[in-house]
């Protein structure tokens, strides 16, 4: 029966004598983590996380992927003992010490391997559903979903919200969330989400004293504009500037 990659990580961490907590540390995770890997049917696991993982089992990522088989195997085990114990007390010594600074040489390798690629901690966006870089999108009810970034450099916001369409490429893209401080100074090319009759926008946004003018930063969009004369007769609000944007990552 062909083993998975949960039961290879299993087999191996069990056999090292490290537990859940010793694999974790290494790896840079937590025994929550290792008791998922190896409980689950995973498929799969990413190379900044696959790497440190073999490193600390002393085998290789293609054993634990199930596509190669494992060099430390007790064929080789049994190799390795029946030659030492052929060895003079002097020599076997000698062995033993050499193989014990190869044990603390691996080992410190580990240690820093695990550092280089200790994967980053994930922060959670609570994003407002939903802006338009299009034609428009309602905000419908306010419904607050939970987004995830890597980056630690955010800059300071008041709300989130979600990039719907192209017509902010290649600054902003579909599925994007911006971040926003709310309120404005003076309106001058800047990109701002507006409510507009019902509907909300993510444009440059521009005022002459006489009109504001939405602009796409996709050539393919035409100019919005709503002169403030017709504000007084339908809903416009200036939600907030956009100040950071990101990408958001799978968890």
């Amino acid at each position: 029966m062909v083993k998975t990659i949960g039961e290879r990580i299993k087999e191996l961490r069990t056999k090292l004598n490290l537990s859940a907590d010793d694999l974790a540390e290494l790896i840079g995770k937590n025994r929550s983590t290792i008791y998922r890997y190896e409980n689950s049917n995973i498929e799969k696991l990413p190379v900044p996380i696959l790497e440190p993982l073999a490193k600390a089992l002393q085998t290789t990522p293609g054993y634990i992927m199930g596509i190669a088989e494992d060099t430390s195997s007790d064929i080789l085990t049994d190799k390795i003992t029946a030659t030492v114990t052929k060895l003079n007390e002097e020599n076997q010594n000698k062995t033993y010490q050499y193989a014990k600074n190869l044990l603390h040489f691996q080992n410190r390798t580990v240690q820093e391997v695990s550092i280089k690629y200790k994967p980053k901690e994930l922060t959670e966006i609570l994003v407002t559903e939903k802006v338009a870089a299009g034609v428009g999108y309602s905000y419908g009810n306010n419904e607050v979903t939970s987004f995830y970034t890597d980056r630690e450099d955010l800059m300071q916001y008041d709300m989130a919200t979600r990039v719907f369409g192209d017509s902010m490429e290649p600054e902003l893209s579909d599925g994007d969330i911006i971040l926003l401080k709310q309120g404005y100074d003076n309106v001058n090319g800047d990109i701002y989400v507006i409510d507009y009759d019902g509907k909300s926008y993510v444009k440059k946004l521009y005022n002459d004293g006489n009109r504001f003018v939405l602009k796409s930063i996709n050539k393919k969009y035409s100019d919005i504009i709503i002169y403030t004369s017709d504000i007084q007769d339908t809903y416009f609000n200036i939600v907030g500037k956009v100040v950071d944007s990101f990408t958001p990552v799978v968890k």
